[in-house]
């Protein structure tokens, strides 16, 4: 007997299932095709026998047939009538090209009943947990039921190459229409555009380097380059406010001293540019949440709306380490892949490049090297998750008290369809601003491949 109400199983629709399935075998393949778990769609413990014993053959490749069935079920429960249980199903199903209907009705009952297990689940932990955060549970309750919405059809998203053939020549016909240009959002550095084709749609990309090197400064950088280029840009600042964001922004598009705006040391002639940079970046397309305490159902929550709003074309995210969590993990390591395996999905639905700022390990922090994969902190899941990772390395002898402008490298650690190497880019502390360094400064300055060799 179930243990639901009524109105929440069908066992005529679960017989007729199994009635089209012993009329046609080979619906068993399709069925397994289109659900990751057939026995959750069955409430009569006769029917779930049944299909037990279906993929028990289905599994040994044994023929499914009702002579194979009865002596499966006799050799695993002992029961004699089963024929006559087939029987009834057989009978009760006019033709198996119903199969799909009734298999309809059976994952919309699914869908209700595991609805109710999980408010049911909530409803305990609240009554039952005194030390439970409410806010914990809404964020569990929040995925879960993304998870039920989520449709899985895992035959649709099985495509012979005829049927992928279309999408494949529409990106031939794109590359051969940029004719050379970058197919991705520009970063603001043509250098670094040229090695990683700027950052792609359903990419993760993730900016990796130590504390105070400059991974806020590259971030805001690509921010601001993506809305000159018209896209709307999501910056979630867990780190540093609204208006510290804008502020480096505005210092650097105006080449003022972000030390000197800090202190109030201006003369009139920096107040007038800085009016005119508040004018001009007020007008950029981006949407900053500088909320310190952002989870990442809470980030993938507001990109979503954003995305379904606004249109965004690009999310920034600053940064990973310091993603707030109601739940608990159990080690830190799957906490931190938990984040980035979330943000590369969120980058697949919503069609949009993913550039996440990220802190190295204490290894990879100490500057007698350039860092590595290996030094991204936390979790070897970033590397995996990542498409593109950028370190940013800064040679231990430059002077970084200084205000004078010094060469930073861009590591391409990996990138899943270019070549892995180096950039040189110019960083100028006192406005916070890296740009492609200046021949006159810099006139060995090259963008190398993983060999080496100068990128054409």
């Amino acid at each position: 007997m179930s243990n639901f109400p009524k109105h929440l199983e069908d066992p005529i629709a679960e017989k007729g299932l199994i009635g089209c399935i012993l009329q046609d075998p080979e619906l068993l393949d399709k069925l397994l095709g289109k659900t990751e778990k057939p026995l959750l769609l069955f409430t009569n413990h006769s029917c779930t026998k049944l299909m037990i014993a279906m993929l028990k053959l289905n599994e040994s490749s044994k023929a499914v047939d009702r002579v194979t069935l009865a002596h499966e079920l006799l050799k695993a429960t002992g029961e004699t009538d089963t024929i006559a249980f087939m029987d009834e199903c057989e009978n009760l199903t006019p033709s198996p090209l119903n199969w799909e209907y009734y298999l309809g009705i059976l994952t919309e009952l699914l869908r209700t009943r595991e609805t109710k297990i999980l408010c049911d689940e909530v409803s305990r932990k609240i009554a039952n947990d005194a030390v439970t955060e409410p806010t914990g549970v809404l964020e569990e309750l929040f995925e879960s039921v993304e998870g039920l919405c989520r449709v899985k059809d895992k035959e649709t998203s099985v495509r012979a190459y005829k049927d992928v053939a279309p999408e494949t020549v529409e990106f031939f016909q794109t590359c051969f229409e940029n004719k050379g240009k970058i197919t991705g959002i520009t970063t603001g550095l043509s250098s670094l555009d040229k090695m990683i084709n700027g950052v792609n749609n359903r990419h993760l990309n993730i900016v990796a380097a130590r504390p105070s090197v400059g991974k806020t400064s590259l971030g805001i950088c690509m921010a601001d380059a993506a809305a000159l280029a018209g896209k709307k840009v999501l910056f979630f600042s867990l780190e540093m406010s609204a208006s510290e964001i804008m502020m480096r922004s505005i210092c650097s598009h105006m080449e003022l001293n972000y030390r000197d705006c800090l202190d109030g040391s201006l003369s009139s002639e920096e107040l007038k540019k800085i009016a005119l940079g508040i004018d001009h970046v007020s007008k950029y397309p981006i949407f900053i949440d500088d909320s310190s305490s952002s989870t990442i159902h809470q980030i993938k929550t507001k990109s979503k709306r954003y995305k379904r709003d606004f249109g965004i074309d690009m999310i920034v995210v600053d940064y990973l380490q310091i993603i707030s969590t109601n739940k608990k993990h159990e080690t830190r390591d799957r906490e931190i892949a938990s984040y980035s395996s979330a943000l590369k999905e969120l980058a697949r639905e919503l069609n949009v490049p993913v550039v996440c700022l990220s802190q190295l390990s204490r290894e990879g922090a100490r500057n007698e090297r350039k860092p590595r994969l290996t030094d991204l902190r936390d979790s070897g899941a970033i590397e995996q998750d990542a498409d593109v990772v950028i370190m940013i390395h800064r040679d231990n002898t430059v002077d970084n008290q200084m205000d004078r402008p010094y060469p930073l490298h861009l590591i391409v650690a990996k990138q899943r369809n270019g070549p892995v190497g180096e950039v040189e880019v110019e960083f100028m502390p006192a406005y916070t601003k890296l740009r492609t360094p200046s021949l006159m400064n810099y006139p060995d300055a090259v963008s190398t491949d993983s060999f080496g060799n100068p990128l054409k």
